[in-house]
């Protein structure tokens, strides 16, 4: 890709958490140009948004997903972002409601239901409270567990005035987490019934929306709280669910495409 390039792109939205969707099934995008990507994820110099997602082949499932956060940096998976490429990949496999895909983290499965929300199976779930982080965030309860990417979750008594930006940074940076680690704030608000507000590493603030932070929430509950199967989550962006079934857990929710467009770099 020369400098003088045009880069077409969609944009895309789950729950608020927006992306850069570039089909690259002909390997035409550097994954790697670190500078690239966090200028065209600036919301003020480029065309904006909280990660990258690349639509790549693959020989052995029905795509490869690639996702690099807004500065630039990958990581292994993102729970909102698989189920936009999901919504994706069914524009261009427009007969198939059911995928398989591979991540860097380890291989998902992903179905479009006839309500038309995107539904992920959370498949690589690790280190279920491992780690003591009550320590960091003075909270009713706290756990942490990954999800693909790790996730420290805090239970209080309300989510207002907070400073999230102070606690997440604080979480997202301790020396416990090499490659640093989200940071969750829940407030239960009935059974079943959450609301969160999440600090994402890489963003280094506060997205509208987290899939696999929405998923160690859920957990979090069924494991300190109430064993309940369907756990509703409002988050900033709207709405997202977990699903518990059959041994399996489930993120769904809605997926929007924005619009699509060309960047000249």
């Amino acid at each position: 890709m020369t400098m003088s390039a045009k880069i077409s792109f969609d944009k895309y939205c789950g729950t608020g958490n927006d992306f850069i969707v570039l089909d690259n099934r002909t390997g035409s995008f550097d994954q790697q140009d670190q500078a690239l990507w966090q200028r065209i994820c600036d919301r003020r110099f480029g065309v904006g948004a909280d990660g990258v997602l690349f639509f790549n082949n693959s020989d052995e499932y029905d795509f490869e997903m690639a996702y690099l956060n807004a500065d630039g940096g990958e990581v292994g998976m993102c729970g909102n972002g698989a189920r936009v490429l999901t919504s994706f990949a069914k524009k261009i496999q427009f007969d198939k409601t059911d995928f398989k895909f591979k991540t860097r983290d380890g291989v998902y499965s992903s179905s479009v239901l006839k309500s038309g929300l995107i539904k992920l199976e959370m498949t690589q779930l690790s280190e279920i409270n491992t780690i003591d982080v009550s320590d960091l965030i003075t909270s009713k309860d706290s756990f942490f567990m990954d999800t693909g990417v790790p996730h420290c979750v805090y239970f209080l008594d309300s989510l207002d005035n907070i400073p999230l930006m102070e606690w997440g940074a604080k979480v997202r940076y301790d020396k416990r987490f090499s490659e640093g680690a989200n940071a969750n704030f829940v407030e239960i608000i009935d059974e079943g019934h959450l609301k969160v507000r999440t600090y994402e590493r890489g963003v280094e603030g506060e997205t509208l929306a987290c899939g696999t932070g929405a998923t160690a929430c859920a957990w979090a509950y069924r494991e300190l709280y109430k064993q309940i199967d369907h756990i509703k989550i409002d988050v900033p962006g709207g709405e997202l669910e977990v699903l518990f079934e059959d041994g399996k857990v489930y993120l769904s929710g809605k997926v929007e495409k924005i619009f699509s467009g060309v960047f000249e770099v």
